[in-house]
């Protein structure tokens, strides 16, 4: 049953994007998964059958994760910030309070390695799907004005002009890209290329440049020098296709890279001028405003603003414990499992520095993955290459 519990949890959050897609009224698949997964996970803490060693690790991060952001939720009351506002944005960060299950679970080589073939998987599912999309769109093949529609109303979906689009699920192309460029099994050149073609497609600047940065420091690590010459060719291709020549077709989208770009520009302007030292000891707290808005693209700048320097601490701790358990692999460039997981979430923090994805159940649930999956790698390196088989 667990394994089905998780098998589940982790297709839906792969593939559903901002899981809206799975609703009935204000329930959603995404909000039920994470509900069992959480008690589960809370009575495996509470009844133990035996012991978990990722166990200490997932209760340390969760208690860390109230202390810094039940802070943020006392600023941003005792400011008189709207208690809407607080609860929304607190709500997507919960995600945390699963991790106790996702830590009993990857403590089973069996369930590393499935998490990772579940990433190819769905990647591939999202890429074939888009191409096929805009392949009907260009050949007028097949009405899909319905579907878009209906995916944009769900808000999980934007047009980027000539039947190309972006999906909040598609952050998944590039880390399921990152998953066969690391592990390199049975058709991955072929799969590579798909993925990538979707990638491209989607017209999205901070896809191609986080995935680019993982990609080519995973073939540093893994010493490929041929694969890291090719890659840097490709990668240079593929800026030209992104920000010259195909957005050059379609003004549409050359308007809102100007837009976008400005107002990244002012919200760090608005930072610069506004921040004092309450801004960075305590935050200004959860409902506060940046320049108008109660979000922004840049995750860190968002957690500084709200939660202080205590908040930038908590949210890069993840990254740096994945990077301590993986140097702690003997011969850990040569784990291509851990090498995926590793390079995934380096291309999850590059990303979230221009669409935000860490602070919330899409990219946060990965990071939770990445971080149990190396911590249990490392503990049993002895065996450790067992996991690449």
């Amino acid at each position: 049953m667990l394994t089905l519990l998780f098998t589940v949890t982790v297709l839906e959050l792969f593939l559903g994007g901002g899981g809206r897609l799975t609703g009935a009224g204000p329930v959603t698949l995404r909000m039920l998964l994470f509900a069992i997964c959480m008690c589960v996970g809370w009575l495996a803490v509470l009844f133990p059958r035996k012991r978990i060693e990722g166990m200490p690790l997932a209760l340390g991060l969760v208690l860390a994760y109230l202390l810094v952001h039940l802070t943020g939720v006392i600023v941003g009351a005792a400011e008189s910030a709207s208690i809407s506002d607080i609860v929304k944005e607190l709500q997507q960060s919960l995600y945390w309070l699963a991790a106790p299950f996702f830590a009993a679970v990857l403590a089973s080589g069996r369930q590393i390695r499935r998490t990772a073939a579940l990433a190819q998987l769905a990647g591939l599912v999202l890429a074939g799907a888009y191409i096929a999309m805009v392949i009907g769109f260009v050949t007028h093949s097949v009405n899909l004005t319905p579907l878009v529609i209906f995916l944009s109303d769900q808000g999980e979906i934007s047009s980027r002009g000539g039947g190309l689009l972006f999906y909040k699920g598609f952050l998944y192309l590039a880390i399921a890209l990152v998953f066969f460029v690391a592990i390199r099994g049975r058709y991955w050149i072929p799969a590579s290329i798909l993925l990538f073609s979707a990638l491209v497609l989607t017209l999205t600047r901070g896809f191609i440049w986080s995935t680019s940065f993982a990609i080519l420091m995973l073939l540093v690590v893994q010493r490929r020098k041929r694969a890291l010459a090719f890659s840097l060719i490709v990668v240079a291709l593929a800026g030209i296709l992104v920000w010259m020549y195909l957005p050059s077709f379609n003004d549409a989208i050359l308007n809102s890279r100007e837009m976008s770009n400005r107002q990244r520009l002012n919200d760090m302007d608005f930072m610069v001028n506004n921040a004092t030292l309450k801004t960075v000891l305590l935050g200004e707290g959860y409902g506060s405003l940046i320049d108008d808005r109660l979000n922004i693209e840049n995750t860190f700048l968002w957690v500084l603003w709200k939660l202080g320097i205590l908040g930038v601490v908590f949210w890069v701790t993840p990254l740096l414990l994945c990077v301590r358990y993986f140097l702690a692999i003997p011969n850990f460039h040569a784990n291509r499992l851990a090498c995926a997981f590793l390079f995934g979430t380096v291309l999850i923090y590059v990303q979230t520095m221009t669409n935000p994805y860490l602070n919330n159940p899409i990219g946060l649930s990965f990071v939770m993955f990445s971080l149990f999956s190396l911590r249990t790698i490392a503990s049993q390196s002895a065996t450790a290459t067992d996991f690449t088989r």
